[in-house]
């Protein structure tokens, strides 16, 4: 017939793309909110806490409803009584098998604010929310991953009967909300953030927004393999950098991967859904929803660069190498 449509193909960028990430600049709108509110105090903190907040809420209402999210506690019967309770920033559980065990909160606190307490067999994941990427809030967010190291000693069988530690498929991961131009040297961020690497189920990190990027722009802190030791050669956050590479009981060495794309929010978003259910490949997308960027709708290529003269040395290379073929 003549108005037959041919097939579907996958298409980068898709439809809607653009429109996913809404969510990230309502969560950045209200952090700079509360951000210019804090620099009036003089302990800036409330920038934190909403930052904490929105990221739940909009965990939230993307989650497939199977799952729930919550700030709070991880509890284990095999945890000795007389340890302190640990408060993890955004906890994701099966909310359809479990039970809560107490609620943390005043009468006044919001859904997103309360903090609950989650039997350590439904807990599937816990992410650490920090204002800024830099060396002291990279540590701080993986000191504070590193005290569910007694939950992840062990994986249990499905069939034993009273679990002690964290599931199999748990993930932990790390979430800042801007990383500020004045930081944008601070490499050791990245030799902090590396520290988690003996961690099962760590998965990396995201930062929301990158100051001298601007624009749609994210950035995703990737953990990664490598076959040897290798070198970091970092010139800016805001273009790419490495960390130091840590090596681990089974001889391979790891580090953490930084640059800045477009559509990492939505590879974030979708990668965490891959967590969750045990499908997650470091090497493959999640998913092709939200694929897109401003450049990729009128180029085949999208690269962001730092420095000028970074530019003009792709463009030297590239040039030379074509010589070569076509001589």
């Amino acid at each position: 017939m003549a108005d037959q449509k041919p097939p579907l193909k996958a298409n980068i960028p898709n439809q809607g793309w653009k429109q996913f990430l809404t969510a990230r600049d309502e969560m950045l709108a209200a952090y700079d909110r509360a951000r210019t509110h804090s620099s009036k105090r003089t302990v800036q903190t409330g920038h934190g806490v909403v930052a904490e907040a929105e990221f739940r809420k909009w965990l939230t209402n993307f989650l497939p409803k199977r799952y729930a999210v919550t700030s709070g506690y991880v509890i284990s019967p095999g945890t000795p009584h007389s340890e302190n309770f640990v408060h993890y920033d955004v906890i994701i559980y099966d909310q359809l098998e479990s039970p809560i065990l107490w609620i943390d909160g005043s009468p006044d606190s919001s859904e997103q604010g309360r903090s609950l307490a989650i039997p350590v067999e439904y807990v599937r994941g816990v992410i650490e929310v920090k204002s800024a990427f830099n060396k002291k809030s990279a540590k701080k967010a993986v000191d504070q991953l590193t005290k569910l190291k007694p939950l992840l000693a062990k994986s249990e069988p499905l069939y034993q009967a009273f679990k002690l530690y964290l599931p199999a498929n748990f993930f932990c991961a790390t979430v800042f909300f801007e990383l500020r131009k004045k930081d944008d040297l601070d490499f050791t961020a990245l030799d902090e953030l590396i520290e988690a690497a003996s961690l099962r189920g760590f998965y990396g990190g995201f930062i929301l927004r990158t100051e001298t990027l601007g624009g749609y722009y994210s950035g995703k802190l990737s953990f990664l393999r490598e076959n040897s030791d290798i070198i970091p050669n970092n010139k800016s956050l805001s273009f790419w950098a490495d960390s130091k590479c840590i090596k681990l009981e089974n001889n391979n060495y790891y580090k953490i991967h930084l640059d800045h794309f477009e559509s990492y929010f939505s590879m974030f978003a979708f990668d965490i859904i891959s967590l969750l259910k045990g499908t997650y490949n470091p090497n493959s997308l999640s998913s092709l929803y939200g694929m897109g960027s401003t450049q990729l709708e009128t180029s085949a290529v999208d690269i962001q660069y730092a420095y000028p003269e970074d530019v003009k040395r792709f463009d030297e290379e590239t040039e030379n190498y074509l010589k070569n073929i076509y001589k």
